[in-house]
């Protein structure tokens, strides 16, 4: 029994080495056939070099606005641009882009300016009417006045204050224009 124990052991390594030689052979063999199957590359597929890569911009297409700028930009010159004429107008855009901002958050520093200069006076002449004794007997004598006067300055400064919430919401919109146009932020500084 130990002798035919032996020989079966004997015969099953037997086996499995001639089959795992047999099948790193096969497995070699296969990957030639599959490639044999699959052919050379396919004659569609673009291949990118320094030439054909744009030299401006993203090479994302995904703002409309920046595909319609550049596209209406070369018809109005009716020739294509060259790497020269892309910067130069690049560069124009830039410049206009940084103006509008520029202007915006000068509308802001004003209508900032504005604002606290009409609280300051707002607060400076409540404060002379309580320390002025004429001012505020007048007060006393007429309240309906004081009202009014009062709601005028008040009114005034909600006014300036509603204006740079405009104005700052205005700046945010740009920002995000220039956001959709694919454009870098730094030009938002």
């Amino acid at each position: 029994m130990k002798r035919s124990l032996q020989g079966s052991l004997a015969l099953l390594v037997l086996a499995g080495l001639l089959t795992a030689g047999a099948a790193a052979q096969s497995l070699g063999e296969y990957a030639r056939q599959q490639r044999a199957k699959k052919g050379p590359a396919p004659a569609y597929v673009k291949e990118y070099t320094n030439d054909n890569l744009p030299t401006a911009g993203a090479l994302s297409t995904s703002s409309a606005s920046s595909a319609t700028t550049s596209a209406s930009s070369s018809a109005d010159s009716g020739q294509p641009k060259g790497d020269a004429d892309s910067a130069k107008d690049r560069g124009k855009l830039e410049e206009e882009w940084r103006a509008r901002f520029t202007e915006q958050k000068n509308v802001i520093a004003t209508l900032e300016r504005e604002l606290a200069v009409a609280e300051r006076e707002n607060s400076s002449r409540q404060s002379q009417t309580q320390t002025n004794s004429q001012d505020l007997g007048s007060r006393l004598r007429n309240p309906v006045l004081w009202a009014a006067e009062n709601k005028k300055y008040q009114d005034e400064v909600d006014a300036k204050k509603k204006e740079l919430e405009e104005a700052r919401q205005k700046l945010e919109d740009i920002r995000e224009d220039l956001r959709k146009a694919g454009l870098p932020n730094t030009w938002a500084d």
